[in-house]
């Protein structure tokens, strides 16, 4: 059985270099971002432990415009051949970073050519990553959960299964708190099995579900020195910033008033971002793809942003690993990357599936979701009807105080 397969908006290669690591070789890749195929070409040729990309054709090229065909006859395969398409169809169009404008977004309807450049190439498995605030978007009928039942939708036309999992990054041995959705659609495999977590918060009890899973990472392990750090590697914050920052403890961050809400007369808070102490006993928050990236404070009381290379290995990339770009590009590759560790994870799983077949119909129903996903959405779905009204008829409010931050 062929171990081979395709990416497809494979930025700065977390996910191809982790399904290596779980035995898998990249045959073919492609982004739209030059930088990043620059960066994927630059480890190809490096002399990794791994020997990442041996076999990889990396080119740009806008998912819109290309075919399954030319991509087979560009790497010399038959269709069917290659069994795995995996990637990360941009999120910003879901992500509670952005703008969340979902379909009305180009970039929110490039799953369509994700899943048919997957039909088109025959692969029987195809691996989503996504964030986790696909699960609750809301498609074109409005209502929450919606996008997600559209997508699964489109994968069930091409005639692919789907099965998803929310995973923690913080909970399989990376110093970051990283939730995001994975999603694996299928077709003459079984089903996937998601993976257990083998790191926890707290240690638990025997008896207790924790029990004999590891302490999460902290951020402080993987954090450089002073004397590690290069001079334009240090990122200062402006006075206004310091006074905004004095005060906060570890996980604080500078908080502001949102919209009034009906079961929030006085504002839904938010946080400005850039504007978090990081906790260094703690996996780090979410490394986002932006340079407005979280305050180390240090011992003499004074603040560094957290730089591109401590990002890159919050995220779990190795210490050898290159970025090509300006700085914004490279701390945009890293953000929009999946944490390497949770690609060999599920590179383990769709391996397990590659490996059997089963041609088994059964009455796959695209719109329903695991019992504690669907938790998810009904709880979005009260909220919203009870806040919705409120919230879009009141003006944003500014930013007036300090408070601690989500994890």
């Amino acid at each position: 059985m062929s171990m081979d397969f395709i990416s497809l908006f494979s930025g700065a290669g977390g996910l191809d270099l982790g399904l290596e690591w779980a035995g898998w070789c990249c045959r073919y890749a492609s982004d739209i971002d030059l930088s990043a195929i620059e960066t994927l070409q630059s480890n190809s040729q490096a002399s990794h432990r791994d020997g990442f990309g041996r076999k990889m054709q990396a080119e740009v090229a806008d998912v819109r415009d290309l075919r399954g065909k030319d991509i087979l006859a560009k790497i010399g395969v038959r269709r069917g051949s290659i069994p795995l398409m995996a990637g990360g169809p941009p999120c910003q169009s879901w992500s509670s970073a952005g703008h969340q404008r979902g379909f009305d977004d180009p970039r929110g309807v490039l799953f369509r050519d994700f899943v048919r450049l997957a039909d088109e190439c025959g692969c029987r498995i195809i691996l989503f990553e996504n964030v986790r605030g696909l699960l609750t978007a809301r498609g074109p009928d409005g209502e929450p959960g919606g996008a997600l039942r559209v997508i699964r939708e489109e994968m069930w036309a091409r005639g692919y299964q789907s099965s998803l999992e929310l995973l923690n990054a913080a909970d399989f041995g990376v110093p970051q708190r990283r939730v995001r959705l994975y999603l694996v659609g299928y077709r003459g495999t079984p089903a996937p099995v998601f993976p257990e977590p083998t790191h926890a918060k707290v240690y638990e009890p025997e008896g207790l579900p924790g029990f004999g899973k590891k302490p999460w990472v902290p951020m402080r392990t993987v954090l450089l020195t002073p004397s590690q750090l290069k001079h334009k590697e240090i990122i200062l914050p402006s006075a206004k910033m310091v006074s905004r920052l004095k005060g906060l403890g570890p996980g604080e961050g500078v908080k502001s008033v949102g919209k009034k809400e009906t079961t929030r007369p006085g504002g839904h808070w938010g946080y400005m971002q850039g504007g978090f102490v990081a906790d260094p006993d703690l996996p780090a928050r979410t490394v986002t793809a932006s340079s407005q990236q979280d305050w180390i404070r240090l011992g003499d009381g004074s603040y560094r942003r957290l730089c591109p290379r401590e990002c890159a290995l919050i995220q779990g990339f190795p210490r050898s690993w290159s970025f090509v770009g300006r700085v914004p590009s490279v701390y945009k590759q890293i953000g929009n990357a999946v944490a390497p560790v949770m690609g060999e994870v599920l590179g383990r799983v769709v391996t397990v599936m590659a490996n059997h077949r089963d041609q088994t119909r059964v009455d796959f129903d695209p719109t329903v979701l695991p019992r504690h996903l669907e938790a998810h959405v009904r709880y979005t779905a009260r909220e919203h009807e009870r806040n919705g009204a409120s919230r879009n008829a009141a003006p944003s409010r500014r930013r007036v105080s300090k408070r601690r931050g989500s994890p």
